[in-house]
């Protein structure tokens, strides 16, 4: 069975889990541990999802399925932290949190981390860098490094 959500929507998902989590203490009207622990779950996910090799990853050094194994123990993380952390009686942080765990395991399930960006090899002039060795230096003969004039 092909899995619904591909790499390039996932990458969309992601970042609006950052913007949910950011806005969620203010919206929902909770503080303390609940929200410091949204804050720091929002600068995790966005560095991971800025370091993930898909579409929408700035360095690629993560690679999709080993961000779909942390995004389930992320979810795992979520369900569990109301009561880990003494706020299971603040009733908007739990059931945020228990939300975020639901939609979490809902996507890494109809996530294919199968996939992969192939990028066009590189052509006389690329300046692109991630992921390819830099470019052998460039060997100056004497002649062309000595001035003209001497």
């Amino acid at each position: 069975m092909k899995k619904p959500i591909s790499a390039q929507v996932h990458g969309v998902l992601d970042y609006a889990t950052v913007a949910a989590f950011l806005n969620a203490p203010m919206v929902l009207g909770f503080q303390g541990t609940p929200a410091a622990i949204v804050y720091w779950l929002a600068g995790i996910h966005l560095l991971m999802t800025g370091c993930t090799d898909f579409p929408l990853g700035v360095f690629n050094w993560i690679p999709f399925k080993i961000h779909g194994s942390i995004e389930l123990v992320a979810g795992l993380f979520l369900m569990a932290a109301p009561w880990m952390f003494g706020f299971a009686d603040v009733y908007a942080a739990r059931n945020f949190f228990v939300l975020v765990a639901i939609i979490i395991f809902v996507v890494v399930a109809l996530t294919d981390y199968s996939q992969r960006i192939e990028f066009p090899p590189p052509q006389p002039g690329d300046r692109r860098r991630w992921g390819r060795a830099p470019p052998p230096p460039v060997e100056r003969t004497s002649e062309s490094s000595t001035p003209s004039g001497s």
